[in-house]
C-alpha cells in the first residue's frame, strides 16, 4: 500500500477547546498543498483518508480529499491523543486499501513515522507528509516501511 503520514495544518491557540481548534488560514493552504502532494503520488484506485475527530485533523482530511479523486474520509474518536499502536492498528485493519492517508496530530505522528522506518528521525512541522510503502501480511505490518519521500509545503 501507499502510506501517507500527515500532521494536520497550522491551527493557532483560540479560546476555543482543543478539540475544537480550527484551522488558520495558512493551515488551510499547506493541507492543499499537501493534497496536491499526495495526489500527484497515487494512481487512480482505492483511497482512504483516517483522522481523529479534532477539527483541526478533519479540516485537513476534507481540504487534502479536495484534491483527490474519490476518496472517502473517516474521522475517528478513538484517534484523538491516540499512540502509535492505535495507528498500526488502523493500518492492518485497512490492509486491502490501495493508498491510505492518516492524517494526526504531533508528536504521535513523528512517532509513528519513526517506528515505521526507524532509519530517520522526522520533525512534522504543520501539514507535512512522510510517504511510506508499505506491506501488511496476515501477522501484522512487515517493518521497516519503504521510505519514500518527505513534504514540507512551507519548504515548497
Amino acid at each position: 500500500m501507499n502510506l501517507f503520514v500527515v500532521r494536520h495544518g497550522d491551527s493557532p491557540f483560540t479560546t476555543a477547546t482543543d478539540h475544537q481548534r480550527p484551522l488558520s488560514d495558512l493551515g488551510i493552504r499547506q493541507a492543499t498543498q499537501s493534497g496536491r502532494f499526495i495526489a500527484t503520488r497515487i494512481p487512480a484506485s482505492k483511497s482512504l483518508i483516517v483522522c481523529s475527530d479534532a477539527l483541526r485533523t478533519t479540516t485537513t482530511a476534507h481540504t487534502i480529499g479536495e484534491q483527490l479523486n474519490s476518496v472517502e474520509i473517516k474521522a475517528q474518536a478513538n484517534l484523538y491523543g491516540a499512540q502509535t499502536g492505535q495507528w498500526c492498528d488502523v493500518m492492518e485493519r485497512h490492509a486491502d486499501i490501495d493508498n491510505l492517508i492518516l492524517v494526526g496530530h504531533n508528536p504521535t505522528m513523528s512517532l509513528l513515522a519513526r517506528h515505521l522506518f526507524s532509519l530517520r528521525a522526522f520533525q512534522f512541522q504543520p501539514a507535512c507528509v512522510a510517504h511510506f510503502g508499505l506491506e501488511i501480511d496476515a501477522d501484522g505490518l512487515r517493518l521497516p516501511a519503504q521510505y519514500k519521500e518527505f513534504f514540507n509545503p512551507d519548504a515548497s
